[in-house]
């Protein structure tokens, strides 16, 4: 085994400190003009696919009632079904939509489902424009009866007193038919050459903005502060709780805006902070609330809405991880993660825990894996100052401290550690050892501190206290003395007889949790088109296959490792989070699975000089673009917004 396939270097490896991450040598650089005629063939064939052979179909209508509106084409079999659909919702005061659907060229009709609920939609225009087609237009009361065809009895369809037709929708069930007309497709070739040399020009911009940023990753740095920039936004222009659970997370930071110690379990004066559940966040053991609160206290000159403070200490966790990244290099590939979801970006601009949990996970993976952090220079006997095992041992109580989901991740923090030690066999001296007892005595003097004043403030009888405070505080379907019939139908389904099977397959948590992990937003009432989804999916997995292929080929027996642990840890953690929702509370949210980011940030920082990295950054990059459409088209737009 060659240690440097992943950890290169002239000197002896020392303690745990790898001098590299990554090996020296890179893949063979393409020739610029053959990087530019790939990069010209990929967007002719992104062109082709997703505009030249696409119709875009244009409504123009009315509706009383905020509602889904759906576009199904027939498969070869003449079915049709959710993967072969597009929607657009559609909502009072908003009278113009474009949605991108099939090729028409060989279609005689698209199936048309106007609402997903009763409601009353007025059709003014439709209209269907493809390249090399002639548009197909539908505005008079004569067009759409020619055209449009009822084939359900749950609609009627009527003259509308200022032209087109008056839909009546009694149920979800409402069906049409949309009829096509034959046409033959007349290509505009003096078009599809200007498409062309566009195609040619852009491939040549792109590579070189790629040759001046990408050397240092400077890019990393640009996008997160656009991503930056779009969580400000919305952290300013949504409306308060219009947020998954943000009532309750204001609630409790707000206790320690005029308090230092938690509050006794079933204190009235916090009944407010309870949940549906009869939980209270203040008594999760999580730090948190506590820094919230007091950041809310340095802004009180400011005369800020609370909510509106607590979001902006969320932002501000994420603009450390951008300012660290813009003075840090190395740290630029621990980012990247962060770029590939609008679902991250949405955690850090309302008031939750989730968005402290992860910075910290990030720092822990970066001191972890990174050689020139201050752990792995402790490590190796290098001297410094005795603040360094002191700040350590703060983030490892800090850590402790976090959301329960995230004890996960500890685990594999301790097989990563134990990897590294396995192929480095670090000779711990007297000075190291000191420096490592020291960094987790100091972490564990923390969590101790904390938790004893919680039980010492409980009468440490606090799980008794806490069980009474949901039977006092819950809604009676989820107090635990409920019967289970009558308890919400999503909670203890294993009780309920309800196989894990069917909690996958019919219930659909993997493809639930997935979408809520790449851009849901609001109580997951707004959510983007299944294409979307599906892009994001397809090149997602192309991200993943590229960084473990790469991994395997070329990182030697340290990788395949490496990968083992980090694929069995995923698999170990899903089981989990799945059992989670089996046994007690079905919830299919992605942000229960962000403990999987610093392990993949962590994959990143090993794999940088393993992978291609145009190809690896390419697809980094067209995950940025899809998140900023969702979070902006979907997110901004959707949201409830605060009033002026």
């Amino acid at each position: 085994m060659q240690l440097s396939t992943l950890f290169p270097t002239s000197q002896p490896l020392h303690g745990l400190g790898l001098a590299s991450s990554l090996p020296e040598e890179q893949p063979s650089a393409l020739k610029p003009w053959l990087a530019i005629l790939l990069l010209t063939v990929v967007f002719c064939a992104g062109y082709y696919c997703l505009l030249f052979n696409k119709a875009l179909v244009e409504l123009e209508l009315e509706t009383d009632t905020r509602t889904e509106l759906k576009l199904y084409w027939p498969d070869q079999h003449g079915q049709y079904s959710e993967q072969k659909a597009a929607a657009v919702t559609i909502k009072p005061g908003l009278t113009h939509y474009t949605v991108w659907t099939t090729d028409i060229a060989r279609l005689d009709h698209l199936r048309l489902d106007p609402s997903e609920k009763p409601a009353t939609i007025t059709l003014r225009r439709i209209t269907l424009r493809q390249s090399g087609f002639p548009p197909v237009e539908l505005r008079s009361q004569a067009d759409f009866a020619a055209n449009l065809r009822v084939t359900a009895e749950a609609i009627s369809m009527t003259p509308a007193a200022e032209g087109g037709i008056t839909l009546g929708i009694r149920s979800k069930d409402a069906q049409m038919a949309l009829a096509i007309p034959r046409m033959e497709r007349q290509i505009a070739w003096p078009d599809e050459l200007g498409h062309l040399l566009a195609a040619l020009l852009l491939a040549a911009g792109c590579y070189s903005a790629y040759r001046i940023l990408a050397q240092r990753l400077d890019f990393v740095p640009l996008l997160a502060v656009f991503a930056l920039a779009l969580i400000v936004v919305m952290a300013t222009i949504s409306a308060y709780n219009t947020h998954p659970d943000e009532s309750v997370h204001v609630a409790a930071a707000e206790y320690y805006k005029s308090h230092n110690l938690p509050p006794k379990v079933g204190d009235p004066s916090i009944a407010h902070t309870y949940s549906v559940y009869g939980m209270s966040r203040l008594h999760s053991g999580e730090i948190y609330y506590l820094l919230a609160g007091k950041f809310t206290q340095l802004l009180s000159p400011l005369h800020l809405e609370q909510h509106l403070a607590q979001r902006l200490f969320n932002a501000l966790l994420f603009f450390s991880l951008v300012l660290f990244a813009c003075v840090r290099e190395k740290f630029r590939p621990f980012l990247l993660p962060l770029l590939i979801s609008p679902q991250i970006w949405y955690v850090f601009s309302y008031c939750n825990s989730d968005a402290l949990s992860l910075v910290i996970g990030m720092i822990a993976a970066w001191q972890l894996a990174a050689e020139q952090s201050t752990l792995n220079r402790l490590l190796k006997d290098e001297q410094s100052s005795w603040l360094h095992p002191l700040w350590l041992g703060l983030l490892f109580g800090l850590l402790l401290l976090q959301k329960l989901n995230f004890y996960y991740l500890y685990v594999f923090f301790l097989c990563y550690f134990l990897w590294r030690a396995w192929l480095v066999r670090p000779a711990w001296s007297k000075q190291t050892l000191a420096r490592f007892t020291a960094i987790v005595l100091t972490g564990c003097l923390l969590f101790t501190a904390v938790k004893v004043t919680d039980a010492w403030v409980n009468e440490f009888k606090k799980g008794e206290l806490v069980l009474a405070a949901r039977e006092q505080y819950a809604q009676p379907m989820y107090k635990p003395s409920t019967p289970l019939n009558k308890k919400h139908i999503y909670l203890q389904m294993k009780d309920r007889g309800r196989t894990l099977r069917q909690l996958l397959e019919l219930d659909r948590w993997g493809e639930k949790s997935f979408r809520t992990a790449f851009g849901v937003y609001g109580y997951t009432q707004y959510s983007a088109s299944f294409a979307y989804y599906d892009y994001v999916r397809v090149i997602g997995l192309l991200l993943l296959l590229t960084l473990a292929v790469s991994v395997l080929w070329r990182g030697g027996l340290p990788g395949i490792v490496l990968l083992t642990i980090a694929a069995g840890w995923a698999v170990f953690f899903l089981a989990g989070v799945i059992w989670q929702a089996w046994t007690a509370d079905f919830q299919a949210q992605g942000r229960y699975l962000l403990p999987m980011l610093p392990m993949f940030a962590m994959l990143c920082h090993h794999g940088q000089r393993l992978v291609l990295r145009p190809v690896f950054h390419s697809l980094v990059f067209l995950l940025f673009v899809l998140s900023v459409y969702n979070f902006v088209a979907v997110g901004l737009i959707e949201i409830g917004k605060a009033a002026l």
